[in-house]
């Protein structure tokens, strides 16, 4: 196995994955729910039993990652099953006769976990919950309901009837009428007393997508994942407010927007290696002319790669930090809380953490469309991959957190205090230098807040919400832009030099898109640009001469990906389809 420099502390968990590939399981030509299914089942055989994943912050990440490339719908199912239910009945539950059943189910992937929070009038919000969790004190059990319509539980993959599922469900706890806000409650699907319909049509990741209500559905006490409240008599007692126990009653928050972010930050690898390794042998025209000698399409894919590396380096801090807060709970069993859930519980997680999940969300976006047009009609062909992972990143804007949500409520909490620092530019001559952009980036970010602290009214702020949504934009430019330096100090010999051409790229680039921002309030003049733009050319050229080695140190191998035009020998691939003339 061939050392990277970046990944390799992972790649034996993606060596014994990749057996995987030759498995019935995993034939290309299987599609439909129950394939997903069977290919997630034989995922966790090698992965291992959903708690010592959840023992292990770093396997369990690694898979992520293995999984974001080779089917992000099985990627999708896993995380669920992995980061979310796993971690709230093994986190917030209390081992008892009812509920060691269901997590032995989960080891064994008897019936995966599902997650059931959004509801039908909430659209993509879990603040405002109303299902019922209604204690019986006579019989000692919850009945779940669902007071109307609009409350309907939205979404979750639990439709198809081939397979239980061990479901966390959120819903409101009543005792004698009074309602203790939102906890969570673990679920067996299927239930006599539920009511669960398929939802019509397809989705961007194809899975068993569902709506369900829930008709006083009767559970064992032992399903209320009770984490540290608890109930004597009709008294409920919870050290947490109402506020941080709807962040927790999200209990597998932290590994889900984990887990998301690494494989997105994947999945944006495979895209740029098979863009490249398709580009250096396309050939356009009469009598041929190699697709990256068009200047267009050499920038296109440069300013794509150092994109995927910039994202590739916060998710990487992101996913450190989640390793380090794994273990640390398993040493001391306590875990952060927050209260500020008003647009967007799943910001409990850490800004950092689900703003990583937006970027990475953004930037397989930005990057897979580019590379489908960089590949032609061979691009738009779902067997090379490149839409796949476009319609895996239109999912994640909704899955794991609405981007849109996370970013406002990132942007309020950036208007209270910022890091960043307001130091001017650095002369003009160094524009294109990486640090003189981060010192711009940092400026840019300072002041979007200090004019937003001066101006917004906290009581009624949707006047601002455009200038919010762009602060939480501007930091995750500014935090990438500090990962990258950090990675690229620490790389040494050729490396760094390959490593700091990417670097440069972005930081152009990253400054470029906001020029009109800089150009407007002084911190960059008319003159400038013209500067930029030949830095840019020179970057742009630099990380083109370093393009193979580059695409190698994503750790991207062809067998992995599937398809046709990632190979050298695609077109013999593709022949083999119709046979020999």
């Amino acid at each position: 196995m061939t050392h990277n420099l970046i990944f390799g502390d992972r790649m034996p968990v993606w060596a014994e994955l990749d057996q995987l590939l030759g498995k019935p399981e995993f034939d290309p030509n299987l599609t439909g729910i129950n394939a997903t299914y069977e290919r997630l089942q034989a995922f966790g055989r090698v992965l291992g039993p959903a708690r010592e994943v959840h023992r292990c912050p770093e396997r369990l990440l690694a898979g992520m990652e293995w999984a974001g490339m080779v089917d992000p719908a099985m990627m999708h199912a896993a995380m669920v099953h992995y980061g979310v239910a796993t971690t709230a009945l093994v986190e917030c539950g209390h081992p008892n006769d009812d509920l060691d059943p269901l997590i032995a189910d989960l080891d064994t992937m008897d019936a995966p976990g599902a997650i059931v929070a959004t509801e039908l009038g909430r659209g993509g919000s879990q603040v405002n919950i109303r299902t019922q969790a209604r204690y019986h004190r006579d019989r000692a059990v919850f009945t779940l309901h669902t007071p109307d319509d609009a409350a309907l539980k939205i979404m979750p993959n639990v439709g198809w009837t081939g397979l239980a599922r061990t479901a966390v469900v959120n819903a409101r706890l009543i005792v004698d009428d009074s309602d203790h806000g939102v906890h969570a409650f673990a679920f067996r699907f299927p239930h006599p007393h539920t009511h669960v319909a398929t939802l019509p049509g397809g989705a961007p990741v194809p899975l068993d997508y569902s709506v369900i209500r829930f008709q006083n559905a009767e559970i064992p006490f032992g399903y209320w994942l009770s984490d540290s409240a608890t109930l004597t008599g009709n008294e409920v007692n919870d050290p947490l407010s109402a506020g941080q126990r709807l962040a927790r009653s999200l209990g597998g928050v932290n590994a889900a927007v984990t887990s998301a972010s690494v494989a997105l930050a994947s999945a944006a690898r495979a895209t740029v290696a098979i863009a490249a390794r398709y580009n250096t042998q396309r050939l356009v025209g009469h009598p041929g002319t190699p697709a990256l000698d068009f200047t267009t399409h050499r920038i296109a894919l440069a300013s794509a790669v150092a994109h995927v590396y910039a994202t590739g380096f916060y998710v990487d801090k992101v996913r450190r930090d989640f390793i380090n807060e794994r273990r640390s709970t398993a040493t001391t069993g306590t875990t952060d809380t927050t209260d500020n859930a008003s647009y967007a519980p799943w910001l409990a997680a850490n800004r950092d953490r689900t703003l990583a999940k937006a970027a990475a969300t953004t930037t397989l976006e930005t990057v897979a469309a580019t590379c489908r047009r960089l590949c032609g009609f061979q691009g738009v062909l779902h067997a090379n991959r490149l839409t796949v992972y476009e319609d895996m990143a239109r999912s994640f804007h909704a899955a794991g957190g609405d981007t849109r949500l996370l970013l406002l409520e990132a942007g309020k909490q950036l208007i209270e205090g910022t890091d960043a620092e307001a130091r001017r530019h650095a002369p003009s001559a160094s524009l294109g230098d990486p640090r003189s952009v981060y010192r711009l980036a940092s400026l840019h970010e300072h002041a979007l807040a200090n004019q937003l602290r001066h101006r917004i009214n906290r009581e009624n702020p949707n006047a601002h919400l455009p200038d919010i949504e762009n602060l939480a934009r501007v930091h995750i430019t500014r935090r990438t832009l500090q990962e990258f330096d950090k990675a690229v100090t620490d790389s040494e010999g050729q490396w760094h030099t390959t490593l700091g051409a990417a670097h440069r790229l972005y930081g152009i680039n990253a400054l470029l898109e906001s020029a009109n921002w800089h150009l407007n309030h002084g911190s960059l003049h008319p003159g400038d640009l013209d500067l930029l733009h030949h830095a840019h050319a020179a970057a742009t050229k630099h990380v083109t001469q370093h393009l193979n080695t580059l695409i190698d140190g994503l750790a991207v191998p062809p067998g992995r990906l599937g398809g046709f035009i990632g190979r050298t020998d695609y077109i013999d691939r593709i022949a083999r389809l119709i046979g020999n003339p």
